[in-house]
């Protein structure tokens, strides 16, 4: 029984290590979520100018089976993601943070 779970826990490290996005992954993701449900033009805007400034802005932390994003905004602001799996997940308190401020 003990194998097992060891087997199982030495396992979903393996995954989440191979599966541990990278920072350009990171601002491609950022660029598609800015992308989503805008026109042409809005998305090369998108292209040229906002996924630069997110790798530029963009400081990360790795765990190896996980990484952490920070993303500075202006004023100090920043939203931070951790990426893990292949996905990302913002921390949604941040984001209304910033909307009570603009």
């Amino acid at each position: 029984m003990k194998k097992t779970i060891v087997g199982m826990i030495i396992s979903i490290a393996v995954i989440m290590f191979l599966t541990n996005p990278s920072q350009d992954d990171y601002s491609r993701w950022v660029g598609k979520q800015l992308k989503k449900d805008q026109n042409a033009l809005i998305e090369i805007g998108v292209d040229l100018a906002v996924v630069p400034y997110v790798r530029d802005q963009t400081s990360r932390t790795e765990a190896y089976v996980f990484s952490i994003y920070r993303t500075k905004l202006w004023d100090d602001k920043e939203i931070v993601a951790i990426g893990m799996f292949d996905s990302f997940y913002i921390n949604k308190k941040n984001i209304e943070k910033i909307k009570e401020v603009e």
